[in-house]
């Protein structure tokens, strides 16, 4: 297997990733807070926020970045995506006591992907073919389920899911479970739920017909995350 050694920066703050930018005067795509509960408690809240964005070569895109806290670690996400929503590179970062303990960078090019892993143990560096539609899943990231492929005549749609933590990609599938409402606050929001299922677990995220990511829910863990306050479109 061939070895590709990356050059991403993982250490960059959020927003600043290389070579994209925001464009200027642009309003956000979506941005707010994702309250994670297991059990009925909370456990923790990711902070998210996702833009369309220009390379230096004038492609557009969108880049989506989030800051997920729990009281012993904290965890950044930044994800790019081409205009189409495909992904082009993932960075996580883990902190621990205000120290770095785990770095993922990965990058998808064509039909191949390309993760690389840093930790207190050493650094290892892999390569592996993917089938499209591709969708990257961070470690407890919940914003990026904006972007699973959902299927619009009903049927189940196959999708790849790369987790760049255990540097393997793995086959889902994407099913509507029809209309449901939420409850944002105070206020019942209709939505349409999915269900993403994968080797061992399933899943599932509920989106608004405007788009909105409102809710992703992993019951195996008896995990939910919802929104704190309604979106702002």
């Amino acid at each position: 297997m061939r070895t590709l050694i990356l050059t991403l920066a993982i250490t960059c703050p959020l927003g600043a990733l290389a070579p994209w930018r925001p464009i200027h005067g642009q309003d956000f795509l979506d941005r707010g807070t994702f309250v994670i509960v297991r059990n009925g408690i909370e456990i923790g809240r990711e902070e998210f926020a996702i833009r369309p964005t220009v390379g230096r070569r004038g492609q557009s895109g969108v880049l989506s970045v989030s800051t997920v806290r729990f009281r012993d670690r904290e965890v950044q996400h930044a994800l790019e995506l081409s205009a189409e929503q495909v992904p082009i590179s993932f960075q996580e970062t883990t902190t621990q006591g205000g120290r770095v303990v785990v770095r993922y960078s990965a990058q998808l090019s064509g039909a191949r992907f390309s993760a690389r892993l840093s930790s207190h143990d050493g650094e290892t560096a892999r390569e592996f073919p993917v089938r499209p539609p591709v969708i990257i899943l961070g470690s407890e990231a919940y914003s990026e389920f904006y972007f699973v492929p959902r299927g619009t005549t009903g049927a189940p749609r196959t999708v790849s899911v790369v987790r760049p933590s255990e540097a393997q990609a793995v086959t889902g599938t994407v099913e509507a479970l029809g209309g449901e409402t939420v409850v944002i606050g105070d206020r019942p929001i209709a939505a349409d739920r999915f269900v993403l299922r994968l080797p061992g677990e399933d899943r599932q995220f509920w989106i608004t017909p405007s788009g909105d990511l409102l809710r992703v829910a992993v019951p195996g863990q008896n995990l939910v995350a919802t929104r704190a306050e309604l979106p702002s479109r």
